[in-house]
Parts: structure tokens; C-alpha cells; sequence
């Protein structure tokens, strides 16, 4: 796990402008069952938004090498901005929910895509943004409405509407950049990639619902954003349906 603390003042400036001042620390009025529950749940969401900084990290180099629009570059670094202030964000609250000093949260191996022996930078930039930003953020904004939602404790709630409102700008920014591809000189260098790109991400979709459904199978700590029913899911599902009726 990365240490979020630092005795270098002029270090610490960055991370404070970037990440805020801590916030109090609630009092929470739940059993213990649920607190230890909540605490894991939250704990697992590090690693989470931790790998986003380093996929989001990537996808800025590669645009720098394929000399993209400045404002592109912008968006990826925000989004990287935004990545790490999750991480603190999610640490925060494992700390309000009694701490981590007895977890391993290995920040070491994220599982990133693997690189393919004929990707370029172009066609590997064109799949992050596809696959990772579009579909990845896109799908997030539903689980972390239903989290949201269910969830009744208000400092806890009010992390998951920071959450949220961030992976709605995000998904927007994969859709404006995943535009560039589309004509262009980036266009041409992923020709191939671009026509078999929908089936890869409707699937990417679909195998993400599944592992959400697969997860929602309720439990101790919902009100503290620990667990979800496939109900819950389900309504945010229909909801966003329904807005393309």
C-alpha cells in the first residue's frame, strides 16, 4: 500500500490541493458486524481505483507519443487527477471504518491489460479509451448510483455522490476522446481495431453486469455502501434503458 502521508511539506501542498484536507471523522451508528464488512468492501476499493491511475497514467503517454490534441492529454490528466483523489478518498473511509494496519492491499499487481504483440501505440490507446474509460466508467456510474442510494450513513454517502459525479464526467471524456479516432490520422492507424471494436466492447459490458450481479448478493453493511441486492442494480439498469425508449 502507498504511503498517503508525507513529511515533505512542499510534496504535501500537491497532494492537499489535489486531494483536499481530511474530512472528520463520522460517528457511525452501526453494529460491528457491519462496520468490519463495510471496511473490507471499502478496503477492496483501493486497489480499484489505483488501477485506473495506472491505466489512465499509460493511456497519457501513449496520446503524448501519438501527439493527440492538447485538450485530450488535458482530459487524461485530470482523469488520472481525479483516480488518485479516489484512492485517498476510498483510504479515508477504511480508516473511518476502523483502519488497515491488519489488511495487505497490494498496489503491486493490478491486473492491467495485457499487451498484444501487434498492438501499436494507436490501436492500444484506441482500447484503453474503448474499453477501459467508455465501458469501464460508463458501467460504474450504475453501481455507484445503487451504492449510493442504498447507502444511509451521510459522510459515507456523500463519498459515493463524489464518486459518482466524477465517473460521469469520465465516461463523457472516453466518449470525446474515443471520437478521435474517427477520422484523421489516428483514424487510419486503427482501421482494423475500430471495426471489430463494438462486439469487444459489448461484451466487455455484458461480462461486467455479470460480475456485478455475481457480487449483489446483500449482507451485512449496506447502509455503510458494503453491499448491494440485484434488485438494486437492476433499477438503475431499467432506468438508463428507459431514457432511449
Amino acid at each position: 500500500m502507498i504511503d498517503l502521508a508525507t513529511d515533505n511539506r512542499l510534496l504535501a501542498r500537491f497532494s492537499t490541493e489535489l486531494a483536499g484536507a481530511p474530512r472528520p471523522r463520522p460517528l457511525l451508528m452501526a453494529c460491528a458486524e457491519d462496520v468490519e464488512a463495510a471496511r473490507l468492501a471499502w478496503a477492496s476499493r483501493i486497489a480499484d481505483e489505483y488501477r485506473s491511475v495506472a491505466i489512465f497514467s499509460e493511456l497519457l503517454r501513449l496520446l503524448s507519443d501519438l501527439e493527440a490534441p492538447f485538450a485530450a492529454s488535458c482530459a487524461v490528466h485530470r482523469l488520472i487527477g481525479d483516480e488518485l483523489r479516489h484512492t485517498q478518498l476510498t483510504t479515508e473511509v477504511v480508516d473511518w471504518l476502523g483502519g488497515r494496519d491488519d489488511l495487505e492491499i497490494d498496489l503491486r499487481d493490478l491486473g492491467l491489460p495485457p499487451r498484444r504483440s501487434d498492438e501499436t501505440p494507436a490501436t492500444r490507446a484506441l482500447r484503453i479509451i474503448a474499453r477501459e474509460i467508455v465501458v469501464g466508467e460508463e458501467e460504474s456510474i450504475h453501481a455507484l448510483a445503487a451504492y449510493r442510494d442504498a447507502t444511509t450513513e451521510p459522510a459515507i454517502r456523500e463519498v459515493l455522490q463524489q464518486l459518482l459525479a466524477d465517473e460521469v464526467r469520465h465516461a463523457a471524456a472516453g466518449r470525446a476522446l474515443l471520437a478521435l479516432f474517427e477520422h484523421g490520422t489516428l483514424a487510419e492507424a486503427t482501421v482494423a481495431t475500430r471495426v471489430s471494436l463494438p462486439a469487444v466492447m459489448a461484451a466487455d459490458r455484458e461480462d461486467l453486469r455479470a460480475h456485478y450481479v455475481a457480487s449483489a448478493t446483500g449482507g451485512p453493511g449496506r447502509a455503510l455502501g458494503a453491499c448491494l441486492e440485484v434488485a438494486d442494480l437492476e433499477a438503475k439498469w431499467q432506468r438508463r434503458a428507459r431514457c432511449f425508449v
